[in-house]
């Protein structure tokens, strides 16, 4: 956590995803869906996340505080519980400015411009066990790290959906968090049907779960996955079986044990499988 000093006060404030709160992350959601600016998006999440409201020069936003904050604007007050303070647009602006792990700066490669996105670097569950109409959901461990190669192939193959049809999201939550102590495919529809009353801004949460587990296991295993959300080339549900059955040595007896077995043991293979082959096409254009 930053500890930030205003006046004589210490507070601290998130530095890294995983330092959120599940209350601020639902926040962050809900500013993602307005229009508002990416430095407004940094400003509001700093005032939640310090608790403060705003005193002086405010107007209705929703149920937010509407913040015009530059070089032309005027000192800002505000309160933190008892504590009144009044700082500069520069002042807060360099405090929001702790807010930037946020986002991912990227250039456009035809206009040449620098356009800002979400991009979710974390990997610690948020919801590992959900309660839907009684029904109570086992989610995975942090990182994805317990998850068995077969969930991994429909997770893959639904985050590949999701582009024709966002509310496959539903299915994809249902590979990861499902009834019962194991996973089990034939109750994924029935587990996407319940998954479905879960509000829309936890599902995002969820999703920004999942994406953060993808990139922090490209990190891990660059060989393997490709881009910038950890995604496998072709990552369709044929794409998936051609995995299984590399792995499986195209042994049909072999492929039930690997689809059962852990996702980290398939990567490891998998990226020895490709070192090797690297290693070969290294030697034979050397010869």
């Amino acid at each position: 956590m930053h500890q930030v000093q205003i006046y004589d006060d210490i507070y601290q404030l998130p530095e890294r995803w995983d330092e959120l709160s599940n209350k601020e992350l639902v926040y962050l959601v809900k500013l993602t869906q307005k229009d508002v600016s990416l430095e407004l998006v940094k400003i509001y999440m700093l005032l939640y996340c310090l608790k403060a409201r705003v005193t002086r020069h405010r107007k209705n936003y929703g149920n937010q505080v509407h913040l015009s904050v530059g070089k032309e604007s005027e000192n800002v007050r505000f309160r933190i519980r008892r504590k009144k303070y009044l700082l500069t647009p520069e002042e807060v602006n360099s405090l929001a400015n702790i807010f930037g792990f946020l986002f991912e700066r990227e250039t456009d490669k035809y206009s040449r411009t620098m356009n800002y996105y979400i991009k979710p670097d974390c990997f610690v569950n948020p919801y590992p066990t959900l309660r839907i109409r009684m029904r109570k959901f086992i989610g995975p461990d942090d990182g994805l790290y317990d998850i068995t190669f077969e969930q991994f192939i429909y997770m893959q193959t639904y985050r590949d959906a999701m582009r024709q049809d966002p509310q496959k999201i539903n299915h994809l939550l249902a590979c990861l968090w499902h009834r019962g102590k194991t996973f089990d495919i034939s109750r994924l529809d029935k587990d996407a049907a319940l998954l479905r009353h879960l509000p829309d801004t936890q599902k995002i949460i969820m999703y920004w779960f999942i994406t953060g587990c993808m990139i922090n296991l490209g990190y891990h295993f660059p060989r393997v996955f490709s881009g910038q959300e950890g995604s496998i080339k072709n990552n369709v549900f044929d794409s998936q079986l051609r995995l299984l059955d590399t792995l499986a040595n195209s042994d049909m007896t072999k492929k039930d044990a690997v689809r059962k077995g852990s996702l980290m043991d398939a990567l490891y293979s998998m990226d020895e499988s490709v070192r090797k082959h690297d290693e070969l096409e290294e030697k034979i254009r050397n010869h």
